[in-house]
């Protein structure tokens, strides 16, 4: 910017310069000016500083108020964003503009200061992403929830169980602890259909994709779209709601550097206790009812007198160590100008399990994953008019674990719960864990795996230690690029983008196993006092190799016209998208299996705003599916909705100041599920084949080879559909002050695909043909509520959301049953069912004089059951419905922040209830095995004949099951309700003056802890895991420190 002396305050500047320095001896210099009415007094001691003041897309702002922090003068930037002010070289600068953050700038002897101020999403209207695009939350009438990234920031690494908690709408659960496999399941407003689909649709900068292994600090926004006309647009896609994560992208600005570092350590802390080997023995022979071991043994064992003979051994404690490692770091740089934005991200995680090492191996038993995330997001203006943006992301996971894991017994366990297996079997007597067999030429012992007494059982060390180790490779790449076109010189308001994506996932698993020799005790020498044994497993002492590989690769096609303008105070818009997607699984199990997967469907949506206070919006998607035959492979799916802002309206005027907002919302809208049973294809077709057994003919039933109908194609499949329902309000008190959202939703789904269970085995079916024959409701209330308060140097804020889904089924293929009450058509989707406990038979008369119980001998200390249907006698006919369902109606979660100064404190806590567990397996004494199986030290609080209490957790012991006492019952579930203290942090900001001696922007030092305390009335294990005898790996409790610098 050019500048010229103005000579009236020329020579009035030289008349002062006389009087000053007579008087203070200081020197001033002349008055310049940046254009018309703008000067500026300029002192020896002061500097012009020049700059532009853009906003983030890179366009001037006009009329930002520049001014020194200090006090004095100010200014204002012109049409081009322009701006000059004398000011101190050590001084600061505050930005200030209506709709935007304000910023202060440290000018650091810089006589140049360019800025990019960022939109108040508290003054304007918060963007919130939906369906194919952003709005103004004013604006928005669908059903919506967004999370804050802060909150997001947390040591875990799946983003899925970030979100626990987080979001009105989302529920949900974490089964298992265990790495790479501790991905949570999530569902929105939990379940409305009992067929195969019951997941939201996830798209990550909408392409549709996994999202667990997504860096959170890769991150932007995420929401959920709830409601049918938020949804619409997805078409069948969405019929169980959407997750939408977006990205960061560039912005204009100069290069921004974050650098996040953290480290800590985690435990385990609900793992469950087992008994000890003395109580074992003694609870055994009080099981038996005999003396089978005796007092002399189990108090040899008690006393460890000799741990080889007499074992007592702690399994939990031999594998498991109390602490592991974990730690991550993130490298991410934005910036970018008027041409060329940009956003690149690197990232990395470790993190160990809890499992114990061997020191003698050359390779590590415990469980270990790291991953590598990268992230570049490019967007480039060729013209003014269009700009086009490349994406291209991946993550990199290697994941080794011990050599164990797959079938046992027809049923697949993971490494993990295959440890634990063996664990539920093992006695702490039966044997011990090593024992020394030989001597080595330095005559140190040599030392080998003790071997279990009893066939079918393992030792569960050497199966940690000793069984090799397995290793994932898992690599994930997404790209897309896209175009967008500014259409205004064909009509104002109109644009086009169109983007193609191709995401490839690919996995290897190596196994590196094979089984130790093993010993077994036989006594000790009578002459020499030696251990005597023998070898009762040979093993091996290479290692096996097995190779397995999986992978998948999906392409993504959209086309999209936008419209957007405004006429005075009516505000329209209308998008058309069309869409299509190629996904092939490349470790199909069959030919049907292995074909492309592809869908297509075109979208639409107008929106209608008059004078931001009356909203109309219409969708409606078109959808085809591959699964039904040409009458009703496409399918229409439209919904509607209307909101009103009342607060904007000019009777509010008084009340403004007290509720600054209240709008009420409401939706209804169709959606539709393509999704079989089964993961099947194509169920309008039959299927063929030859391995079906053959035909038998003639008298002595010849057998003959051929093909075989396995399935019967059905004509007349169609879609399942739901019709959603939803009204809300938001309401804001006290310039949003506080802040509350509510929703009440109900949608009512026909025609639920499902596979037909009611037809007799003489029909003559090999499997069951599909049919449209369900009817399921799912209704409740969701909200949030937030209050948030700021001082000059402190502030606070206090949050919560809340979801509660109860949902029935109808109608289903359900065989009729003697008793209405047992019918499970009427009650919810996965409801427990069981007998009635009365409590614990107490004596012999009580027997005599209850009704009769069918299952098995029936002695004092036994469960005592009700007689639903008055017919004298206890049987499967008077099990009703009990608890509830194994996915919780009720999920909530709630927290706060304060900060003042630099220092930052935040709690949040989470929790679930109305939802029930069953329990089986190892929970049950003397169940498992042979040998009978380890045992829950709560097995201590029993009936016994010493002390008949009647509230005792465990009925009389005995020796294997009884078929009385561990009949599907109200004593045979358990409460999964939970509070759990999720996340605590502490956090300190160094002053920003501070920082830009080290040339940074800015750092915060901070220590959290995750997972901390549970508070549940089940003790034995963590509910969460929902497991019925506690052998999910427990969710890890971490203590971690780090850093947040900013250059």
């Amino acid at each position: 910017m050019s500048y010229q002396l103005n000579s009236r305050y020329w020579i009035a500047d030289r008349l002062k310069i006389l009087l000053s320095v007579g008087i203070i001896n200081l020197a001033a210099i002349p008055h310049l000016h940046a254009g018309p009415g703008t000067e500026y007094s300029v002192f020896a001691n002061q500097q012009i500083v020049t700059g532009r003041v853009l906003n983030e897309k890179g366009a001037a702002l006009e009329g930002v108020s520049v001014s020194l922090v200090a006090g004095g003068a100010s200014v204002k930037t012109d049409a081009k964003g322009s701006y000059a002010i004398a000011a101190n070289a050590a001084g600061q600068l505050r930005f200030t503009f209506v709709g935007y953050k304000e910023l202060l700038v440290e000018i650091s002897s810089r006589t140049t200061v360019d800025v990019v101020l960022q939109e108040d999403i508290s003054a304007l209207e918060e963007l919130v992403v939906v369906g194919m695009g952003k709005q103004k939350k004013a604006s928005v009438i669908g059903a919506i929830s967004t999370v804050k990234m802060e909150d997001l920031q947390v040591p875990t690494r799946s983003l899925t169980n970030a979100l626990a908690g987080k979001m009105a709408g989302a529920v949900v659960v974490q089964r298992t602890g265990e790495l790479g496999r501790d991905n949570g399941g999530i569902w929105i407003r939990g379940i409305s259909t009992f067929s195969a689909n019951r997941s939201p649709l996830i798209l990550v900068d909408g392409v549709e994709r996994e999202m667990q292994d997504i860096s959170v600090e890769e991150i932007e926004s995420v929401s959920i779209l709830k409601d049918a006309s938020a949804t619409a647009v997805y078409g069948v896609r969405a019929a169980n709601g959407v997750v939408i994560v977006t990205t960061r992208r560039g912005r204009v600005q100069k290069p921004s550097i974050d650098f996040v570092a953290e480290s800590g350590r985690s435990d385990l802390p609900n793992l469950p206790k087992f008994i000890d080997g003395a109580d074992y023995a003694m609870l055994y022979n009080e099981a038996l009812g005999r003396e089978n071991y005796t007092p002399e043994f189990i108090e040899n064992v008690r006393n460890g007198s000799d741990p080889y003979l007499y074992p007592n051994v702690n399994w939990y404690n031999e594998i498991y160590k109390k602490y592991s490692a974990n730690s991550q770091a993130n490298l991410n740089i934005r910036g970018g100008g008027e041409v060329a934005r940009y956003y690149v991200g690197f990232g990395y995680m470790n993190e160990a399990g809890n499992y114990n090492d061997n020191p003698d191996n050359d390779y590590k038993s415990n469980m270990k994953l790291e991953r590598y995330n990268f992230r570049s997001n490019v967007d480039i203006s060729l013209t003014k008019t269009t700009e086009i943006g490349l994406e291209v992301s991946g993550s990199l996971t290697d994941l080794h674990t011990p050599g164990v894991g797959g079938t046992i017994y027809s049923s697949y366990y993971t490494p993990a719960q295959t440890l634990f297996y063996w664990t539920s079997l093992a006695t702490p007597i039966s044997n011990p864990v090593r024992l020394p067999i030989g001597k080595d030429l330095a005559g140190n012992d040599v030392w080998g795996w003790g071997a279990p007494t009893q066939v079918g059982e393992y030792n569960p060390v050497e199966r940690l230690m000793g069984s090799g180790y397995n290793t994932e490779f898992r690599n994930q790449f997404m790209s897309q690029i896209s175009l967008n076109q500014n259409l205004e010189q064909i009509l104002k308001g109109l644009t086009f983008r169109f983007a193609f994506s191709f995401d490839a996932y690919n996995q290897t698993e190596i196994q590196r196993r094979k089984e130790s020799p093993t010993f077994g005790v036989q006594g000790r020498d009578e002459t020499t006092g030696d251990l005597l044994f023998k070898e009762v497993t040979q093993g091996q002492q290479t290692l096996n190799y097995s190779r397995a590989l999986v992978t998948n690769r999906a392409k993504e096609m959209k086309g999209q016209l936008n419209y957007n303008r405004s006429f005075g105070i009516h505000n329209v818009s209308a998008m058309a998208m069309y869409y299509q997607r190629d996904y092939i699984d490349g470790n199909a199990g069959s030919s049907i299996l292995a074909l492309p997967y592809r869908r297509q469907g075109v979208a639409f949506r107008s929106t209608y705003d008059y004078d931001g206070r009356y909203f109309a919006e219409f969708n409606v998607g078109y959808n085809g599916s591959e699964n039904f035959p040409k009458e009703s492979r496409f399918g229409w799916f439209p919904a509607v909705a209307a909101g009103v802002i009342f607060s904007n309206e000019s009777y509010w005027e008084n009340l403004r100041s007290t509720v600054n907002l209240f709008k009420l919302r409401g939706s209804v809208g169709l959606v539709g599920s393509e999704a079989l049973p089964g993961g099947n294809r194509y169920g309008y077709l039959s299927v063929y084949g030859a391995g079906l057994g053959g035909y038998t003919f003639g008298e002595t039933g010849v057998g003959y080879a051929g093909t075989g109908e396995d399935r019967i194609g059905v004509a007349n499949l169609t879609w399942e559909k739901g019709l959603k329902q939803n009204i809300g309000i938001e309401l804001g008190f006290w310039n949003d002050l506080v802040k509350l959202e509510a929703d009440y939703f109900y949608e009512k789904r026909t025609d639920i695909l499902l596979q037909r269970a009611s037809l007799p085995n003489f029909a003559g079916f090999n499997s069951a043909p599909f049919a449209n024959m369900g009817r399921m409701i799912n209704r409740g209330i969701d909200g949030t509520l937030e209050v948030n308060k700021r001082y000059e140097n402190a502030g606070f804020r206090v949050y919560g959301n809340f979801t509660y889904a109860k949902d029935k089924i109808l109608e289903q293929d359900e065989a009729q049953k003697n008793y209405a009450y047992r019918m499970r058509t009427g009650h919810k989707y996965g409801q427990q069912f069981g007998l009635v406990a009365l409590g614990l038979f107490a004596n012999e008369e009580e027997i005599a004089n209850s009704p009769t119980q069918t299952f098995g001998v029936v002695r004092p200390g036994d469960v005592k059951f009700q007689d639903q249907n008055g017919d004298g006698q206890i049987t499967i006919d008077d099990e009703v419905a009990i608890g509830y369902s194994n996915l919780p109606e009720i999920n909530y979660g709630f927290g706060f922040q304060v900060d003042y100064k630099g220092f930052d404190f935040g709690m949040f806590f989470r929790g679930q209830s109305r939802v029930t567990y069953g329990l089986g397996g190892s929970y049950i004494p003397f169940n498992q095995g042979v040998g009978k199986g380890n045992i829950f030290a709560e097995a201590l609080d029993r009936w016994t004949p010493e002390n008949p209490n009647p509230n005792a957790l465990y009925p009389r012991i005995f020796n294997g099951t009884s078929a009385n006492n561990w009949q599907a019952s109200t004593r045979t579930i358990y409460d999964g309700s939970f509070l759990r203290l999720s996340d605590v942090e502490l956090g300190y900001t160094f002053r920003s003056d501070w920082m830009q001696r080290l040339k940074m922007k800015r750092l915060r030092l901070y220590v959290l802890s995750h997972n901390l305390a549970t508070f549940a009335p089940w003790k034995l294990w963590d509910p969460e895991t929902g497991s019925n005898q506690g052998m999910n790996y427990p969710l890890q409790r971490k203590f971690n420190f780090g850093l947040r610098a900013t250059f």
